[in-house]
């Protein structure tokens, strides 16, 4: 389901978003080392403000979500994932937000080491698009935490 090819545009993406957002920093870092020197602490603190408010609005609303994204891609493709084998239950339709990435809740039924089923909850990628499933499918899931990292029909 994901490429490393995916995670490295993630990554360049990232890195374009960090530039952009530092350069009108730098410009109002000039300006602050300028205000200093001639001595007009309204602007210092202006500009200071401005950068402050810059840096977090652009953090958070821009690179927050990709540096999370990110994690989530690098963790399915690197990280520990478990496999089981599962009938499929339903898609919940409203998306979930789950450690800054937006997912679609999916339930399974497995059955357990004494031959009893129970239900299970796992993540499917909302940035994917959701496989057409039909309620009883037999299923094969890789999957990292509660996100999934690969699903296949048996």
């Amino acid at each position: 389901m994901y490429t490393e090819q995916e995670l490295t545009n993630i990554r360049n993406q990232q890195k374009k978003r960090w530039l952009i957002l530092l350069i009108p920093c730098l410009i109002l870092l000039a300006v602050i080392v300028y205000s200093l020197t001639i001595r007009l602490e309204w602007l210092t603190s202006a500009a200071t403000v401005v950068i402050g408010v810059l840096l977090i609005f652009g953090y958070e609303m821009f690179i927050r979500p990709l540096h999370q994204y990110a994690v989530h891609m690098d963790n399915c493709l690197h990280g520990r994932t478990r496999e089981l084998d599962c009938t499929y239950l339903g898609t919940d339709a409203d998306l979930s937000l789950v450690d800054g990435v937006r997912f679609y809740a999916m339930s399974f039924q497995q059955l357990d080491d004494d031959g009893d089923p129970f239900e299970r909850m796992l993540y499917w990628d909302a940035e994917k698009p959701v496989p057409a499933l039909q309620s009883g499918d037999q299923l094969h899931i890789v999957y990292h935490d509660r996100m999934i990292a690969q699903l296949n029909r048996v």
